[in-house]
């Protein structure tokens, strides 16, 4: 089980827990945003370590601890801007019980990163077994080389950087590619047609990242969820995945109301087989979520294992559809060993999520037939709650929400705002009486 801790960090005093398979974080708009970019920030480490070694010169790999604490200490300014007007903080996260890194800030007032012993151990074969194959590289690149050779050479490098990859996974436990969804999607929508006009560094790093990754993945739906679906169908034979991405497909036709084509002349929302709008001039409830409910649908059709951020899923969602979205996303956490962590506003949410969890434990309960449970809610989303943890977070505390005994998520936590609304309500109807 994976762990953080935090200690004197931005809006957070204190924060330590394990970082399950499903987490919620609730509260003000103080302290949620910093906690899973902080996570993010960590699980994304073996893909830093990745690019840093596919962009690494020699040099930068002769005093490796140098340069790789360097890069990460610059990514985490990326994040988190400057440190020398921060107070002292500690953070740490546990990939296992004896692999863990930490930032602090030094007497500098300086943001500086510790390895443990395990890791640095293993992160320099890994850099050892770089220089060794790029020596071997560079003596035969040296010489003449024949059109076989070149081709030779080109496929001993994918091999290479597969075993690379491979080599950091296993280091860091963990297969999953990093994906954050950021607040303020629609933005994403709205300025379509601008964004290639848009400096990327005037954007947020989040969002500059999430708009990387859906320019990526555009292509790929040219044609409707149904024809990719059946592509798919003629490649592989495997029925119970096709079932999931079939009904991933149900439920995001249901939400948008319409399908989603990305044509040579921008992304539209097609309402019937003849009439469209463009993605800009859709409801803002399609703007916000389309990139939300595609990503997932891409990464059950291609069966990626991912460790997801969304940050506020329900923004501009009518209750019921945040209910189809939890849906979605309980689909999404339940296949490929995947990981998510969602803030959010939303009672809605969370009282959705909690049907997931309470179908979970009737469906295995001795003597309850699962078929009754199904016909309620479809199996392929219950959700287990030993992989489900749920956290209050404000300026001065951070809370599990999460009921150990009747495994729910104190949803009502959400809803103060409703008490405090109506205690006016009642105070001012008093007065009229």
């Amino acid at each position: 089980m994976q762990r953080i801790s935090i200690e004197n960090f931005g809006p957070i005093n204190r924060f330590e827990a394990d970082v399950k398979d499903v987490m919620f974080l609730i509260g003000p708009q103080v302290g949620k945003s910093t906690l899973v970019k902080l996570i993010f920030l960590f699980k994304s480490i073996k893909y830093e370590l990745n690019r840093f070694i596919l962009d690494a010169s020699d040099e930068h790999l002769e005093l490796p601890f140098n340069e790789f604490s360097k890069y990460l200490r610059k990514r985490f300014v990326d994040f988190f801007g400057i440190t020398n007007s921060m107070q002292p903080f500690r953070i740490q996260y546990w990939y296992s019980y004896d692999k863990q890194i930490k930032f602090y800030l030094n007497d500098r007032g300086l943001v500086d990163v510790n390895f443990d012993s395990s890791i640095w151990d293993e992160i320099n074969v890994i850099f050892e077994n770089v220089r060794h194959y790029n020596f071997n590289v560079s003596r035969s690149q040296s010489r003449y080389l024949t059109l076989y050779e070149i081709l030779e050479i080109e496929s001993d490098k994918r091999l290479y950087l597969k075993s690379i990859k491979s080599h950091i996974d296993d280091l860091f436990e963990d297969t999953r590619s990093t994906v954050f969804i950021p607040s303020g999607r629609s933005l994403i929508s709205s300025l379509a047609n601008q964004l290639q006009d848009i400096e990327p560094y005037s954007l947020d790093l989040f969002l500059k990242s999430f708009l990387e990754n859906i320019n990526r993945l555009k292509i790929s739906f040219k044609e409707t969820l149904n024809i990719l679906i059946e592509e798919r169908q003629n490649l592989i034979n495997e029925e119970t995945n096709l079932n999931q991405v079939k009904y991933a497909a149900r439920i995001i036709k249901k939400i948008l109301k319409s399908e989603y084509h990305f044509q040579s002349d921008g992304e539209r929302i097609y309402l019937n087989d003849d009439q469209y709008v463009k993605l800009q001039y859709a409801s803002s409830g399609q703007e916000e979520s389309v990139w939300i409910l595609l990503l997932i649908f891409k990464y059950i059709l291609d069966g990626t294992s991912v460790f997801v951020v969304f940050e506020e899923p329900e923004a501009h969602l009518y209750p019921e559809t945040q209910s189809d979205i939890v849906e979605l996303i309980g689909l999404l956490a339940n296949i490929n060993n995947n990981q998510i962590i969602l803030t959010t506003h939303s009672p809605y949410i969370l009282s959705s999520f909690n049907n997931l969890l309470y179908a979970y434990q009737i469906g295995n309960k001795v003597g309850i037939n699962k078929e009754a449970v199904e016909s309620i809610v479809n199996r392929n989303i219950w959700i287990d709650p030993n992989r489900t943890s749920a956290y209050f977070i404000s300026e001065n505390r951070c809370e599990s929400i999460f009921d150990e005994e009747l495994k729910l998520i104190q949803a009502e936590k959400i809803d103060t705002a409703s008490s405090i609304i109506n205690n006016k309500f009642n105070d001012l109807f008093r007065l009229d009486n």
